[in-house]
Formats: structure tokens, C-alpha cells, sequence
């Protein structure tokens, strides 16, 4: 067992008490992001420009709902085990396309704007934008065939109930791509 001298262990005592204010001074202590009282004024970020980063849009996985909503659908242990299987050849053809818009999305992503940017940023900019309308274009056009794959399989009561859930999951997309465009470029909506 060890045994501490009585020095050691009101350091430590001290340290451990001194933690949640070390905490509190790098923009945490539940004030709300970036600072003291309504937020404004100081902080992480407050005040500063950002510069436009590459947005990748969100794409309805059909394969996922299905799997995610086996019981609502009512999917047969056939039906369920082909749909793994096509989400699992999905998957693989998707996953380089994904780790390419992530690396894309990682490499532009928006920050303090210090200037107004260099052509070459610009250029930059456009080009990767670009490559993510292109490789975003093939995600939907491989979850097209795999969902036609999936809907194949399905009960015209399932179909119904899938088309459904479709339909809710663009639509929250859809909800929450407004209401981001809804902010302003500090990620606070406008005042006015």
C-alpha cells in the first residue's frame, strides 16, 4: 500500500480542486460557447469572419433505414439478410467515395478569415467544391441502385411504409440545411 506525506496529498488535494477553475478559464464552466454571461463580447471565435469551407450535403441512406427499421418494416429473416448483403456490398463501393469528401470536407473547412483570400484559395475552393457535386453525384447514383436492389424485396405494404420513411429522412435533411442556411457566416442568425 502506498503512503503519502501529508505535503503530497494536499498538493494533490489542491491540484484536484483547482481542475474545474483551469477548466472554466479555457471557455467551459457551462456559461454557454465562448464565454461569460449571453456569450457575446468574448470568446472562442466571437467577432471574427469565417471563411467559406466545402459543405458536403447529407445523403439519405434507404439501405440504413431499412436495417435500422427491420421491425416497423416487418422485414422476413430472407428479406433482412438480402438487404445486409446489399448494404454490405453499398458500403464497400461507397467507403473510398466517403473518405474522399471527408478528406476534402477536413482540408476546407471554414476558419478565421484574416484577409480576403487569395485567388489561389479561391480557385481552390471552386475546384473542391466541384469534386464534391461529382463524388457526391456517384453516393447518390450507387444508393439509387441498391435501393431499387432493397425495394425488389419488399411487400407493396412494405414499399409504402419505406417510401415513408424516405420521404422523413430527406425531409429533416432538408429542414436542417435551411435552417443552417438560416445563420449567418459566425453560425448566429442574422439580427435584425
Amino acid at each position: 500500500m502506498a503512503s503519502f506525506r501529508p505535503s503530497e496529498l494536499l498538493g494533490g488535494v489542491l491540484l484536484l480542486g483547482a481542475l474545474p477553475i483551469a477548466a472554466t478559464a479555457q471557455g467551459g464552466g457551462g456559461m454557454g460557447r465562448g464565454g461569460w454571461g449571453s456569450g457575446r463580447g468574448f470568446g472562442r471565435g466571437a467577432g471574427v469572419q469565417r471563411a467559406p469551407g466545402v459543405e458536403v450535403p447529407q445523403v439519405v441512406n434507404v439501405i440504413n433505414l431499412l436495417v435500422e427499421h427491420r421491425q416497423d418494416l416487418a422485414l422476413t429473416d430472407t428479406q433482412f439478410t438480402r438487404v445486409i448483403a446489399i448494404k454490405r456490398a453499398l458500403d464497400s463501393t461507397n467507403a473510398p467515395l466517403m473518405r474522399k469528401l471527408d478528406s476534402v470536407q477536413r482540408l476546407f473547412k471554414n476558419g478565421p478569415l484574416f484577409s480576403s483570400g487569395s485567388p489561389e484559395r479561391r480557385d481552390s475552393l471552386t475546384e473542391a467544391n466541384s469534386l464534391v457535386r461529382e463524388t457526391v453525384a456517384a453516393v447518390r447514383e450507387n444508393d439509387a441502385s441498391s435501393r431499387d436492389q432493397a425495394y425488389a424485396l419488399l411487400s407493396s405494404r412494405q414499399l409504402d411504409s419505406a417510401h415513408g420513411l424516405e420521404a422523413k429522412a430527406e425531409q429533416q435533411i432538408q429542414d436542417a440545411a435551411e435552417k443552417s442556411r438560416g445563420q449567418g457566416r459566425s453560425g448566429r442568425p442574422p439580427s435584425g
